[in-house]
């Protein structure tokens, strides 16, 4: 890929093709589910288990919980070659505290079927 003119790119940008090609599909299911997003900053203290600066502090804008995951949708200030895509996202199993956020990439638009208040 063209990495100047991505509309999406692995995180980080330098992973091997098997996590990229993984994360690719993973953003692509995601991105055809229809969901509805709450903003963190107008949300309560505490989102899936942890504070709200955890949050802020991660760039984090939208949160949701669709088909039995946690979902992160994270908004970067800085955007745009030479740095990622504008939009990041990340998800987890519902109620999987101790579980790992997967990453599903940077993308550029966000997807049709998403509601963002």
């Amino acid at each position: 890929m063209d990495c100047s003119n991505n509309a999406w790119e692995a995180a980080p940008w330098d992973a091997s093709d098997e996590i990229a090609d993984s994360q690719l599909k993973g953003f692509q299911q995601r991105s055809e589910w229809p969901i509805f997003w709450t903003s963190v900053r107008e949300s309560s203290a505490e989102l899936f288990g942890l504070d709200r600066q955890w949050f802020i502090s991660r760039d984090v804008e939208y949160y949701a919980e669709h088909a039995g995951e946690q979902l992160l949708l994270m908004q970067l200030a800085w955007h745009g070659f030479p740095d990622p895509p504008e939009w990041r996202l990340a998800s987890r199993s519902a109620g999987k505290i101790d579980v790992p956020w997967s990453e599903w990439g940077y993308f550029a638009k966000l997807p049709q079927a998403w509601i963002i208040p």
